[in-house]
């Protein structure tokens, strides 16, 4: 016979699984279910879930930790799920709360909270290391570092500035104690051929050059510095292109700027001729019009102005005839004119005239000369024989 004791033992042992059995499928309801009912558990992991860490940011300064975890999923819900992997629908969130811990480093355990109860998680990793800092404010003058101060041309850079020149730095007090340059590093991808004129973040380096973790006002600085290019004066002038407009036999070009500054390396310089040849397409142009057309010039090089406004005035073909058959009527005018002069010139004298009124006068006047002639001939011999008889 089993006495009451014995009695009394079994029945708590047994009121003491039955709570067990409560207590398990209330914890794992859902598992229990789902392997009960056959339902498919599906998986998903979640990367880059931030850490939300509880301290005093008023007097302490916290670095050294792994601000993500990565989390995995799981549920038999396939929406539910998908919701909780959402960024932008995700109910839970990773917890470290360290308020109850003063300055130092520390291992703190990560808390999974709000999370549904139809989800299932696990985290990796699980706690993180965190050091605790007292938090201070200090000043610092910017250093800018250039990886080369060439540009990918060849171009030397001019003086370099930086805007602001000093910014406030917020750190740790051990921290800041190894601070020994605050610099703007500048990228090699901001330095072009016209300079550089970029947005660097700040940076904080120790002894080693190794970067600190700091909080900078402002986050990034203003770096600039000019290109030094070399350059020369050329001459402009236009090639005709295209196919003229019906009647039109050419085109006269009036530029806007007729000199341009080319810039870059001295080789590439070297290479251009004194004049840059600006292509024009007249093709359908027949009035006046003015365009503005690019200046073309070799890779490597640029050139001040970039474009070129042009005049482009057409010369008309019936124009041209016009002003020939005009000048030619002159030329015919003058000749006519000059040929004429010529004959009036002969025609003065006044034997010709004579010639024109009679020819029988003409005889009467060369016989009376002949008279004449002949009577001084005979006086004149007549004296010259008185003169030799006396």
């Amino acid at each position: 016979m089993i006495s009451k004791e014995k009695r009394t033992s079994i029945l708590y042992s047994f009121i003491a699984l039955l709570f067990s059995i409560a207590l398990y499928f209330n914890a794992n309801g859902q598992s229990v279910q789902n392997t009960l009912s056959g339902n498919e558990a599906y998986n998903q992991t979640v990367t880059g879930v931030p850490i939300k860490i509880s301290y005093d940011s008023q007097r302490y300064y916290i670095h050294g930790y792994e601000n993500t975890v990565t989390v995995k999923l799981s549920s038999a819900n396939r929406v539910q799920l998908n919701a909780e992997a959402n960024e932008d629908t995700r109910m839970f969130r990773i917890t470290a709360d360290i308020t109850k811990l003063g300055e130092g480093t520390h291992e703190v355990p990560l808390k999974i909270q709000n999370l549904s109860s139809a989800v299932t998680a696990k985290m990796e990793p699980s706690t993180i290391t965190v050091t605790v800092e007292k938090k201070v404010t200090k000043d610092f003058d910017v250093e800018t570092l250039i990886p080369s101060t060439i540009t990918p041309s060849g171009y030397e850079l001019d003086d370099t500035s930086v805007s602001p020149k000093k910014v406030s730095i917020t750190t740790g007090d051990k921290t800041l104690a190894e601070i020994k340059r605050v610099v703007a590093d500048v990228d090699a991808s901001m330095v072009t051929d016209d300079g550089i004129n970029s947005k660097v973040p700040i940076q904080a380096l120790n002894a080693a050059g190794e970067i600190l973790s700091i909080i900078s006002d402002p986050v990034q600085v203003t770096v600039k510095a000019d290109a030094i290019k070399p350059s020369k004066t050329v001459r402009l002038y236009g090639t005709q292109q295209g196919t003229p407009a019906a009647g039109v036999e050419s085109y006269d070009f009036s530029f806007s700027d007729l000199e341009a500054e080319v810039s870059g390396s001295s080789d590439l310089l070297a290479s251009i001729s004194d004049s840059i040849a600006v292509p024009i397409n007249v093709s359908g142009i027949s009035h006046r019009t003015t365009r503005k057309i690019e200046i073309p010039v070799e890779e490597g090089l640029s050139i001040k102005p970039k474009s070129v406004s042009v005049e482009i005035t057409p010369v008309m073909q019936t124009s041209s005839s016009s002003s020939a058959s005009t000048s030619s009527r002159t030329q015919e005018d003058t000749n006519t004119s000059t040929s004429t002069s010529s004959a009036d010139s002969v025609t003065v004298p006044s034997t010709t005239t004579s010639i024109s009124s009679s020819s029988g006068s003409a005889t009467s006047s060369s016989s009376t000369s002949t008279e004449e002639t002949s009577q001084t001939s005979e006086s004149t011999q007549m004296s010259r024989t008185n003169s030799s008889e006396n």
